[in-house]
């Protein structure tokens, strides 16, 4: 047997023999003697850091994504609803379909505006598929 299965066996408690040795020089400890262990106070402290720790990610996970991800979202859809009600005549925008205009007229009961995209192309579109305003005021 080469020294590392010896070590293997002595720590597992395997009763081992040598060639030439009597059985009883090499007897394993008692089976069942006890361990010491730490202190139950000791064990305690782990076990409710781990429960704080373990709920404390989550919540601080949901923190981040509201910060980096919900937040700023919720600050374009407002600027942009702010933009769209101030839609005024001969102010520049674009479509949710690419195309760029100018406004001619609003109606305001209908939730349409009348979008001018070429010298005699007048359009009726939904204010709330305008992508937003990319010039105010500006006429075509």
């Amino acid at each position: 047997m080469n020294e590392a299965n010896y070590i293997i066996a002595q720590a597992a408690n395997i009763p081992v023999t040598t060639p030439g040795a009597p059985a009883a020089a090499h007897a394993p400890a008692a089976v069942g003697t006890a361990v010491p262990s730490a202190p139950k106070s000791a064990t305690a402290q782990p076990d409710s850091m781990s429960a704080l720790s373990s709920f404390a990610l989550p919540v601080l996970m949901i923190v981040v994504f509201y910060f980096l991800l919900i937040r700023p979202q919720q600050k374009r859809e407002k600027e942009k609803q702010k933009q769209l009600k101030a839609l005024e005549k001969g102010d520049r925008v674009l479509t949710s379909g690419g195309i760029y205009g100018t406004i001619v007229g609003i109606k305001q009961e209908e939730n349409l505006a009348i979008v001018k995209i070429a010298d005699d192309v007048k359009v009726e579109v939904a204010i709330s598929t305008l992508s937003g305003v990319v010039n105010k005021g500006a006429a075509a």
